[in-house]
């Protein structure tokens, strides 16, 4: 079976001066501007509105779609097109990058910053053998970034959102189906990956 599905990243985002981001929110749908305004600080703000315009990129390169999409809450609050149920998208950002995953299957996407691996934080959110694959590697930070985005990613899939069993998020029984694709962008400090379930 074909699979659709394509990635849109948008890592200039910190380009955006902030007259340029209001004008930007000038342009977005009532509801899509209230929803990024409750972000208390421009970066916030820019980032709701860049993610939508991803969206609306990824509809219109994939499904040939120009209208102006609206979302409804699904599952666990998962939003989905209205009117479009077959179709699938995740948005995500960082400080410096916006990203939106759509796709013809549930999917989920994550954009972090490349962050310092403090050992703490890794032994709290990475079963044993994550944790010493971490703290072993000539890039640590890289390396924790990477599983913490492969972790996201999956919880986005499954609509759930960060859980107490962050531990085994990655163990091969609950992947079966799921397919990562992880990309590391060193000189601009992000990693991104991308969770699919594979059609039947």
């Amino acid at each position: 079976m074909l699979r659709r599905e394509i990635l849109c990243i948008n890592d200039h985002v910190s380009d955006l001066s902030e007259a340029q981001t209001e004008r930007l929110l000038g342009l977005l749908p009532d509801w899509r501007r209230q929803a990024a305004l409750r972000f208390k600080h421009v970066e916030g703000r820019r980032n709701c509105a860049v993610g939508y315009v991803e969206l609306l990129r990824g509809l219109r390169l994939l499904y040939g779609i120009d209208e102006k999409p609206t979302f409804e809450p699904g599952e666990h609050g998962k939003p989905f097109l209205a009117g479009h149920p077959d179709i699938h998208f995740s948005i995500s950002h960082c400080k410096v990058a916006v990203g939106c995953l759509v796709a013809g299957c549930p999917c989920g996407l994550d954009i972090e910053r490349i962050r310092p691996a403090r050992e703490s934080l890794v032994r709290y959110t990475m079963n044993p053998q994550e944790t010493e694959a971490i703290l072993a590697d000539s890039f640590p930070d890289i390396a924790f970034t990477r599983l913490w985005t492969q972790k996201e990613a999956v919880l986005k899939l499954w609509g759930t959102g960060i859980t107490d069993d962050l531990h085994h998020v990655l163990e091969p029984g609950k992947l079966q189906g799921i397919e990562l694709h992880t990309i590391v962008n060193p000189l601009l400090g992000y990693v991104v990956t991308k969770a699919v379930r594979l059609p039947l």
